[in-house]
């Protein structure tokens, strides 16, 4: 399985090929999807925000072991980057997203440019014959 950190690689490769115009999507369907990237990241960016409130320390009690064991536990919600905690799993997915969500609205421009550029062709071909 690929890592979220290539995953995210992936997408912005899609974005500059799309940037490129050797990748287009429907805008419509880009920018549905786009926004469908954008909800989502709104869902888990509350989901961190809960996640700070998960655990309390002092609710394991104040026995040394019960401390080190909420701590752990609270590193297991709330450790920072590379943790592989909760929330950093979270913070992956949502870069992820916001490079998938790029990618879409790349390739909707792409689309919109290319469909532009058509447009124009076509009118520069009817004004010859007309």
């Amino acid at each position: 399985m690929a890592s979220p950190s290539d995953v995210t690689k992936e997408f912005q490769r899609l974005a500059g090929e799309a940037s490129a115009g050797h990748l287009v999507i429907a805008d419509d369907a880009a920018e549905r999807c786009a926004k469908w990237c954008d909800d989502y990241v709104n869902e888990l960016r509350l989901l961190t925000v809960r996640a700070q409130d998960m655990i309390y320390i002092d609710s394991f009690g104040n026995m040394n072991s019960a401390i080190t064991l909420g701590t752990k536990f609270l590193e297991l919600a709330n450790g920072g980057q590379g943790t592989g905690s909760y929330s950093d799993a979270i913070n992956e997915h949502i870069t992820v997203l916001e490079a998938m969500a790029d990618m879409y609205r790349k390739a909707g421009a792409a689309y919109k440019a290319c469909d532009e550029q058509t447009q124009q062709a076509i009118r520069q071909q009817t004004n010859k014959v007309a």
